[in-house]
């Protein structure tokens, strides 16, 4: 047990330096004796998860891809979305949604519903304007310009909805600073939403999590509660897909 633990210990100390370790540097980092250290990496070279660059630095091998793609093609979203959107509905007794983004509409992957007789109407499988929902709005928030120049555009196409590219922005940019989405009523009148998105091991948003409520039980005292909430099952699904923490780039 003690080799295997140290064999996992190599294995992330590597993933934090792409470029590579010297074995001397290696050693320092994890603890490791540098004997044990050298046949630890011999193991793992053999398996193809540890390889020696030209210069003599370890890097992280080839064989680590073959695990990291059998995890992933594992991985279903919806299987993982939905103990965290449970559990937001347990805290809440209100809705909770996991939507993607499909050209200008979120459509709906899953859903739980509110325990309350007087709830959102909504169905998997069925669709909102992406630019006037808690989803899309987290969504497009953490997305490129040229995906929301597109979303804008088609929306104004296909609902007759002018945007003003400056209002949008600010409210994407309060998306951005505050961890999470809002639609109260701007969707539909009398339904208010909070929404936070998911990420995946690229640091790519690929999906959205939203709380629904009617505006009758919505509570905006409570909006940052409920933000953070949201947020919190947003980032605890996009870890378990394999989410880092940090967002890739986008242009």
């Amino acid at each position: 047990m003690r080799s295997v633990e140290r064999a996992l210990q190599v294995l992330s100390t590597l993933s934090e330096r792409p470029s590579g370790f010297s074995l001397v540097d290696l050693a320092r980092v994890t603890g490791i004796p540098m004997t044990t250290l050298h046949r630890l990496l011999g193991v793992l070279r053999s398996a193809s998860l540890v390889a020696e660059t030209a210069t003599g630095l370890h890097t992280v091998g080839v064989g680590s891809v073959v695990l990291a793609r059998a995890f992933l093609d594992g991985v279903d979203l919806r299987d993982i979305a939905k103990p965290e959107m449970a559990a937001v509905v347990e805290a809440t007794g209100e809705t909770c949604h996991l939507g993607v983004l499909a050209s200008v509409h979120v459509v709906y992957l899953e859903k739980i519903d509110s325990p309350h007789p007087v709830r959102m109407h909504s169905t998997v499988g069925g669709t909102n304007p992406a630019v006037s929902t808690a989803i899309g709005r987290a969504i497009l928030a953490h997305s490129s310009q040229a995906v929301l120049r597109e979303v804008l555009e088609g929306s104004e196409r296909l609902f007759g909805m002018p945007f003003d590219e400056q209002d949008i922005d600010a409210v994407l940019d309060d998306v951005r600073s505050s961890g999470y989405s809002t639609d109260l009523q701007d969707n539909e009148l009398g339904i208010c939403c909070v929404g936070a998105p998911v990420f995946d091991h690229t640091g790519r948003v690929i999906a959205g999590l939203s709380l629904s409520t009617p505006s009758s039980r919505f509570d905006s005292s409570r909006l940052d509660q409920v933000g953070a909430l949201v947020a919190a099952a947003g980032e605890r699904v996009s870890r378990a897909l394999g989410w880092s923490g940090t967002q890739a780039e986008v242009g």
